[in-house]
C-alpha cells in the first residue's frame, strides 16, 4: 500500500500514486514497464560503451605523454598466480600487459598451486612497493596500469587501489559490468568485490603476514581482507572505471558446486576469524557470494525499541505483536510514543495498559503544542527517555517475520566503526520495500531495489549481502545511542521528509559507517503514521524539507560513495548505466564525451 505522503504532495504526486499502486497490484505489468523504460541491458551498455568508453589512439598519446612527463613514475610488480606460464590464460594476459603505453613495470609468474612461502617469497623479492594482485584470466584495459600509477602518485599514503570491471567474449563484446562502490568493509566479508586486479602495497601486505594457506586456494581475498582491517578509509581507493575484462562465461556454465560453495564458506569464517571477528556461520547466497550471521554478546547491550504512533490499532496491533511475542532478543525496551493522546479512544487506551502489562514496555504521551506533527521532533525527544545502549527507531507500520531480527541488526552494528544498520523491508505482496537507500537517485534520495520480487539477487548479488550505505530507512534503524547524540539527533527543520537521509549524512560526515543487512526481515506496510493534515500545508512543507536538504548536501547528492557514478540515478533505471556518467577520465578535457575512435581494424584491440 502507497503511504499517504506520497499523495500530499501535489495533483501530480497523486496521480502518480494511483499509477504506482496498480503497479504493485500487478507485479508483470511493474516489470514490464521497468524493462521498456530500460532498454535490454547489453545494448544499453553496448551504447554506453561506444559514446563513453571507447578509447581511441589520442586517448593513448595522452597516456604516453603525460606519463612520459613523470619524474617520480611508481613501478608497478604485477604478481600473477598461474598453473602454466605458456596456457592460453596466461598468454591472453601477458598481451593486454605489453598493450599497456605506460612501462614502468615488472611481471611475476608464481605457481598457482604453490604454497604461501613460495607467494610470500616473491613477494618479497619484489623491487618494488606496489604490488598489482592480477587473476591471469582477466585482460587489462590500456590505461589500467597508468590509473593505478596515476593514483599512487596522487596519494602517497595509498595502501590498496582497485577498479570497476565487465566481462568479454571471444569477440571482443562486453557486457556484465560491475561497476562498483566506493570502500565497502561490509560488502568485501560477503564477496571479493574489489576483484582481478588490485593495487596493493607491499610492506602493508607483509606487515599483516602476507599470503596465507586457504580453504578455497584464494589467497587474494584473505590477503585483502587483513590488509584493510583496520585501515584508514580514506587508504583505500576505488577507480570508478573499468580496468579489466574477465573471460565472459555463457549462462548454462553457472553451475552451484554445493560443495565447493560449503568449502568457500568454511574459508571466509576462518578469514573472518584472522581479523577477530567469530562468525557462528557463513551461507552461500546469490551465484558468488557469502553472508556471514555474527555470534551475540555474552552480555548483549540493552535495545530501546522507538515507536511513534497515533494509535491505529490496525496497525499497531501486529507491529507490538511481533516485537514483545516474536522478538527472541533478549534486551528489549519498548517505548510506544503515542503523538496526541487527548484523540485516544476507550479501545486504543485499553490495548495501550494490555502493552504496558508486559514490563518491557512503556507509554510516552507526546502532546506537542505545535499544530504540525514532527516526526523528528518526537524521536529526538522518545531518545531522552530510552535507557538502552542501542536505539531502535521503528515505524508503527511495520510487522516482525522472524524472531532473530534484532539479534541480526546488533550483531552487524557492533562491528569497527558501524553506527547504524538497516533491514530488509518487504511489502505486504512480498516485493522489496527498502534496500538500502541510494542517494541524490530521484532527485534527493531511492530505495534499492524497491518492488523486486523477495529473493533477487539484485546487483551482483547485492540485494542479498551485507553492504555499507549511505543511508537506511528510519522505518527500521537501528542506532548508537552515543552517535544519536554525538551528531544532535535529527533535525527538527525537517519534520517529515529525508530527515533520515539528514541524519545518516551527518553520522557519514562524523566518520562513521552505516551498513544495510538483508538478514534482517520486516514487513513495512507503509501506512500513514502521522495523522491527518492540511494538503496545502503538507506540500509547503514538501517544498521546504527538498529545498533544504538539496542545499545542504548538494555534493553528496552528485556522488553517493556507495553507488557508482556510472550508474543512472534515475528511480527508474538503477544499476543501469548513466547517460551521461558523472566521472571522466582524468586525460579527457570537461565536456568530451569521447576523443576519436581508433580505426574499426584496430578497435578490438585496445577496448
Amino acid at each position: 500500500m502507497v503511504g499517504r505522503l506520497r499523495s500530499f504532495v501535489s495533483r501530480r504526486k497523486r496521480v502518480a500514486g494511483v499509477a504506482q499502486r496498480l503497479l504493485d497490484e500487478f507485479p508483470p505489468l511493474r516489470d514490464a514497464v521497468l524493462q521498456a523504460l530500460g532498454g535490454e541491458p547489453r545494448e544499453r551498455y553496448r551504447q554506453w560503451i561506444a559514446a563513453y568508453d571507447t578509447l581511441g589512439e589520442d586517448d593513448l598519446a595522452a597516456l604516453r605523454d603525460e606519463s612520459a612527463r613523470w619524474q617520480d613514475a611508481p613501478l608497478l610488480s604485477l604478481f600473477v598466480p598461474v598453473a602454466d606460464a605458456n596456457d592460453d590464460v596466461a598468454q591472453g594476459f601477458a598481451e593486454s600487459l605489453r598493450a599497456q603505453p605506460y612501462e614502468r613495470w615488472e611481471l611475476q609468474f608464481v605457481g598457482a598451486t604453490a604454497p604461501a612461502e613460495a607467494w610470500n617469497a616473491a613477494l618479497e623479492s619484489s623491487a618494488s612497493e606496489f604490488v598489482v594482485v592480477a587473476d591471469p584470466a582477466v585482460a587489462l584495459r590500456p590505461h589500467a596500469l597508468f590509473l593505478l600509477a596515476y593514483t599512487i602518485r596522487r596519494h602517497p599514503d595509498v595502501l590498496v587501489v582497485y577498479g570497476d570491471d565487465d566481462a568479454i567474449d571471444e569477440e571482443g563484446a562486453r557486457s556484465d559490468h560491475y561497476f562498483k562502490p566506493d570502500w565497502s568493509e561490509a560488502l568485501l566479508r560477503c564477496q571479493n568485490y574489489l576483484g582481478g586486479l588490485v593495487c596493493v602495497r607491499r610492506s602493508r601486505a607483509l606487515l599483516v603476514g602476507g599470503f596465507e594457506e586457504e580453504l578455497d586456494d584464494d589467497r587474494a581475498w584473505g590477503l585483502f581482507l587483513r590488509l584493510t582491517a583496520g585501515a584508514p578509509p580514506q587508504s583505500i581507493h576505488h577507480l570508478p572505471f573499468v580496468v579489466s575484462h574477465r573471460r565472459a562465461t555463457p549462462a548454462h556454465a553457472h553451475v552451484d558446486d554445493g560443495e565447493r560453495r560449503q568449502r568457500v564458506a568454511r574459508a571466509v569464517e576462518q578469514r573472518l576469524a584472522r581479523i577477530g571477528e567469530r562468525a557462528v556461520r557463513v551461507k552461500p547466497v546469490g551465484e558468488r557470494s557469502y553472508r556471514p550471521s555474527y555470534v551475540p554478546a555474552q552480555r548483549p547491550p540493552a535495545v530501546s525499541v522507538i515507536v511513534p504512533t497515533t494509535c491505529r490499532l490496525e496497525m499497531l496491533r501486529p507491529c507490538l505483536g511481533g516485537l514483545l511475542e516474536r522478538t527472541s532478543y533478549p534486551k528489549l525496551e519498548l517505548l510506544v510514543v503515542v503523538n496526541g493522546s487527548r484523540r485516544l479512544g476507550i479501545e486504543q487506551q485499553a490495548f495501550l495498559r494490555e502493552v504496558t502489562a508486559d514490563p518491557r514496555a512503556r507509554t510516552l504521551f507526546f502532546d506537542d503544542d505545535h499544530r504540525s506533527f514532527n516526526f523528528s521532533r518526537v524521536t529526538n525527544w522518545a531518545a531522552e527517555q530510552a535507557r538502552g545502549e542501542l536505539l531502535c527507531l521503528l515505524n508503527d507500520d511495520t510487522e516482525v517475520i522472524e524472531s532473530g531480527w534484532l539479534s541480526a541488526m546488533v550483531g552487524t552494528v557492533r562491528q569497527d566503526r558501524v553506527a547504524a544498520v538497516g533491514a530488509l523491508l518487504l511489502y505486504q505482496n512480498g516485493r522489496i520495500q527498502h534496500g538500502g537507500v541510494i542517494v541524490g537517485a530521484g532527485r534527493v534520495a531511492a530505495h534499492a531495489y524497491a518492488h523486486e520480487p523477495h529473493g533477487t539477487t539484485g546487483y551482483h548479488d547485492r540485494a542479498l549481502v551485507d553492504q555499507d550505505v549511505s543511508c537506511v530507512t528510519a522505518a527500521c534503524m537501528l542506532v548508537r545511542r552515543d552517535v544519536f547524540a554525538e551528531v544532535g539527533g535529527f533535525d527538527e527543520a525537517l519534520p517529515v521528509r529525508f530527515n533520515d537521509v539528514d541524519f545518516c549524512l551527518r553520522v557519514h560526515a562524523a566518520g562513521w559507517r552505516i551498513v544495510w543487512t538483508p538478514s534482517a526481515e520486516l514487513y513495512h506496510k507503509e501506512s500513514a503514521t502521522i495523522g491527518g493534515h492540511d494538503m496545502r500545508e503538507l506540500e509547503e512543507a514538501f517544498r521546504s524539507e527538498l529545498d533544504l536538504i538539496r542545499r545542504r548536501w548538494s555534493d553528496y547528492l552528485d556522488h553517493d560513495p556507495h553507488y557508482n557514478p556510472n550508474l543512472s540515478l534515475d528511480a527508474l533505471q538503477l544499476w543501469q548505466p548513466a547517460f551521461p556518467p558523472r566521472v571522466r577520465y582524468p586525460w579527457r578535457q570537461p565536456g568530451r564525451a569521447q576523443v576519436t575512435p581508433a580505426p574499426p581494424h584496430r578497435r578490438r584491440a585496445i577496448r
